[in-house]
C-alpha cells in the first residue's frame, strides 16, 4: 500500500539515459534513497526543499516515490528540522501539515498570523508541545498541535468544498489554527509546564494581540470575522456568519474523534462497542 508522508528533499537527479530520477531525502532523521520516473521529478518543478511524497516498494524493497507534491515555504532546512525536534518522532506528519497549511494564506493582512507564530519561538514551542485538554481529548504532549491542525484543515478546506469566498476560508484557516492558542497563556506567563484551564478563549486575543492590531488596521471586515471566531460565545449569541458554523464542527468534530479513539486504545482491535462514564461508545474495523 503507498503511503503519503512529508520529507525534506535534498536532491533529485534525472537520469541522463534512462526514464528514471533518483531522490535523496530525509525522514524520521534518517536519510532515504529512492527512485522515481523522470516525468515525476520534472513535473514537481523542485530539486530541494519540503514536499508530501507518495511512495511504495518494488519487488527489490527499493522505495519508489508515485508522485511529489512541493510544499512552498520560508523555512530553511535548519529551520524546519528545530521544528521537528518539538515533536514526537511518531508525529513528525504534524510539522508538514503545519507548514502546508500555512503555505494556502496569500492574502497580506493575514501573513502577520503566519509571520508571528515561526518568529516567536517561546510561543511557536508551547504551542507544538501544550496539551489541548486535561483529559478529554488530544490530551499529550503535541496534542494542542496536532487538534489545531485539524481543526483548521477541516475548517479550510470544507469552507472551499461549501464555495466560501477565498478570503473567508482562508481567515477560517487562521482562526482554526489559533482558536485554542490561548491554552498556553499560563505556561508562558508561570512556572508550569502543566494544562491549566482558563478563559481561554480571551487569552486567544492577548496573545494574538500583534498581528490582530495589524489586521484592524488594514482590513477592519477581515478583523471582524476573525475576531468573531476566535471569541467565547455566550449563551444565546446569534450567528452572523456562516464561517462560525464550519469552525464549530471542525473543532468538535476533531475533539470528539479524538476522545472516541483514546477510550479503544487499550483494547483489543475486535472490540467494537466500550464504555465511558456510564455512555456506550461503538466503532466500526475493517473485517
Amino acid at each position: 500500500m503507498n503511503k503519503a508522508i512529508f520529507v525534506w528533499i535534498k536532491d533529485i537527479k534525472i537520469s541522463g539515459s534512462l526514464p528514471t530520477a533518483n531522490c535523496q531525502f530525509i525522514s524520521n532523521y534518517k536519510t532515504m534513497h529512492a527512485i522515481t520516473s523522470a516525468e515525476i521529478a520534472r513535473t514537481s518543478q523542485t530539486s530541494c526543499g519540503l514536499a508530501q511524497i507518495v511512495f511504495g516498494h518494488d519487488s527489490q524493497g527499493n522505495i519508489v516515490i508515485c508522485s511529489i507534491k512541493p510544499i512552498y515555504t520560508q523555512c530553511s532546512e535548519n529551520v524546519y528540522f528545530q521544528l521537528v525536534n518539538m515533536i514526537d518522532p511518531k508525529n513528525e506528519n504534524l510539522v508538514g501539515r503545519f507548514l502546508k497549511l500555512i503555505s494556502f494564506i496569500t492574502y497580506s493582512e493575514l501573513q502577520p498570523f503566519t509571520d508571528f507564530i515561526l518568529s516567536n519561538a517561546r510561543i511557536l514551542n508551547a504551542f507544538m508541545q501544550s496539551q489541548a485538554s486535561y483529559a478529554h481529548h488530544h490530551a499529550n504532549i503535541n496534542g494542542l498541535f496536532e487538534h489545531s491542525i485539524e481543526v483548521a484543515e477541516m475548517t479550510y478546506h470544507n469552507a472551499k468544498h461549501l464555495k466560501h469566498s477565498e478570503i473567508e476560508c482562508q481567515t477560517g484557516l487562521i482562526a482554526g489554527l489559533f482558536h485554542d492558542i490561548g491554552k498556553i497563556y499560563p505556561a508562558l506567563h508561570s512556572k508550569t509546564d502543566s494544562y491549566v484551564a482558563g478563559p481561554h478563549e480571551s487569552f486567544n486575543f492577548a496573545i494574538l494581540a500583534k498581528p490582530l492590531g495589524e489586521l484592524g488596521t488594514q482590513n477592519s471586515k477581515v478583523f471582524a470575522l476573525l475576531s468573531e471566531l476566535l471569541a467565547a460565545k455566550p449563551y444565546g449569541h446569534k450567528t452572523r456568519y456562516a464561517m462560525e458554523y464550519v469552525l464549530k464542527q471542525a473543532d468538535r468534530t476533531s475533539a470528539e474523534s479524538n476522545f472516541v479513539k483514546k477510550q479503544f486504545e487499550e483494547l483489543p482491535t475486535h472490540y467494537f462497542f466500550t464504555k465511558k462514564n456510564g455512555k456506550l461508545i461503538y466503532r466500526l474495523n475493517s473485517l
